[in-house]
């Protein structure tokens, strides 16, 4: 391969370059799909019981936000400070990975939820170290006329990493147990950081000094972007969008558990598994063709429709167990997936939800690169894992009471009252998350 391509920003990259820069995408995708979706869901469970799950995921992931709120922004601040012998960027994905690895580790070993508090708050740290230096590589290496293809390749990566996290872990977790789906994260994880810090160039020359002192930390990673009014709307847009579809994928176990299977863990994990596979087999055929639309028609009308998507696809998952599809099609994905014919009919939502999610991670990566900074990725990137890894996390800190709450009380639309609820507070995300991107102006770069 040749990375001179990579170095000289003025140089276009070839697909090659592409696929090693977007490798540790997928690593990110499967350590937190497989982890949020699936396998924290099943520990809660097994730890405090259905009563308080709701209650007990929302503190759990709350802790989380934290970190993605406070420690990713200055991480990534301080990466694009940083002069090391190895770069600026690849000590801490190196470190921040195996990091991720001892503290899975303790999540598989945890004995009562309070040591599983711990040990995902100490895994949420870790992965944010790796991840705000990681995303700030990207752009240090991207030419600016190729942040649509690149946003392609990213969009494409990450969803195969979710999608081998949700069916992968999903299949590892059904039929082996929690360990060797764990242990298929810990691999993951390190060999996709091999190749990033083996194989990607870092050469980009630190942006300015070091951090001074930590007041000067603290004003330079929090007061610059909020000075930034079209990187403001881009994120309140982005942090809706992703609430909405972080959301759908944190409750989906819930709602076949609740609706469907009623402690039948192994089917749970099957259904789940199966509307969020089809979701993301669906967004990864999409991203790449709009990836390339996006150059044509511009990056906001792209990402308002993918809001609207969701939006409808989250409706259409409320009204699943009245049968609409014709049992002649119905019938044989329920007998492969050995689940009710109502079920089955519930993971098909996956089609909808996945058309607005690929659409959604086709441009947006690219969005904020027309619109940042240059040299300043680390900062800027890490100020976005506000609305990407947060926004899962406050959606079940926001969710999870009112699941609680309203799942206690009367049914409504013939469901555990729960669920109507939460998927409507989604659908208002999603509208809203649409109607903020059109604040932000394009700024079109020629290729």
């Amino acid at each position: 391969m040749n990375f001179a391509a990579v170095v000289a920003p003025r140089r276009r990259l070839n697909y090659l370059d592409f696929v090693v820069l977007s490798l540790y995408w997928i690593a990110i995708g499967y350590l937190w799909n497989s982890l949020t979706a699936l396998l924290l869901p099943d520990l809660i469970i097994q730890l405090v019981g259905r009563a308080h799950e709701g209650l007990a995921a929302s503190f759990l992931k709350s802790l989380g936000t934290l970190v993605a709120i406070v420690w990713q922004p200055i991480v990534g601040g301080i990466s694009d400070r940083t002069v090391t012998r190895w770069g600026r960027r690849r000590p801490f994905i190196a470190v921040g990975t195996l990091g991720d690895v001892l503290f899975l580790i303790g999540i598989a070993l945890a004995g009562n939820y309070w040591w599983l508090v711990v040990f995902y708050f100490l895994l949420q740290l870790a992965s944010n170290t790796a991840q705000a230096p990681y995303q700030g590589l990207l752009p240090d290496v991207v030419p600016e006329t190729q942040r649509g293809e690149a946003s392609g390749f990213y969009g494409v990566a990450n969803l195969v990493g979710i999608a081998s996290g949700t069916v992968g872990a999903g299949l590892l977790l059904a039929h082996f147990g929690r360990g060797l789906a764990i242990t298929s994260i810990a691999v993951v994880l390190v060999t996709t950081m091999l190749a990033t810090i083996l194989f990607v160039p870092d050469h980009a020359a630190p942006v300015e000094s070091q951090f001074r002192s930590a007041r000067e930390l603290l004003t330079k990673t929090f007061g610059i972007p909020f000075r930034n009014r079209d990187f403001r709307w881009l994120m309140i847009s982005r942090l809706l969008i992703f609430m909405g579809f972080g959301g759908l994928q944190n409750f989906a176990f819930f709602y076949f558990d609740n609706v469907f299977f009623h402690n039948d863990r192994k089917a749970t994990a099957i259904a789940a598994s199966t509307l969020l596979g089809i979701a993301i087999g669906v967004a990864a055929l999409v991203t790449w063709p709009a990836s390339r639309l996006s150059n044509r028609t511009g990056r906001k009308p792209l990402i308002f429709a993918a809001g609207l998507l969701g939006a409808v696809g989250s409706l259409v998952l409320v009204f699943s167990h009245y049968q609409w599809v014709p049992a002649g099609m119905l019938s044989p994905l329920a007998r492969g997936l050995s689940v009710p014919d109502l079920a089955a009919q519930a993971t098909l939502t996956g089609l909808l939800i996945g058309l607005g999610l690929g659409v959604f991670f086709s441009v947006d990566w690219a969005f904020i690169q027309d619109i940042i900074p240059p040299h300043e990725g680390g900062l800027y990137m890490g100020f976005s894992n506000i609305a990407t890894a947060g926004a899962g996390i406050i959606a079940v800190f926001i969710g999870g009471p009112l699941l609680d709450a309203f799942n206690a009380g009367p049914r409504l639309l013939g469901l555990p009252g729960g669920f109507p609820v939460v998927f409507g507070v989604f659908v208002l995300w999603f509208v809203a998350g649409s109607l903020s991107i059109l604040k932000v102006p394009e700024r079109r770069v020629s290729a």
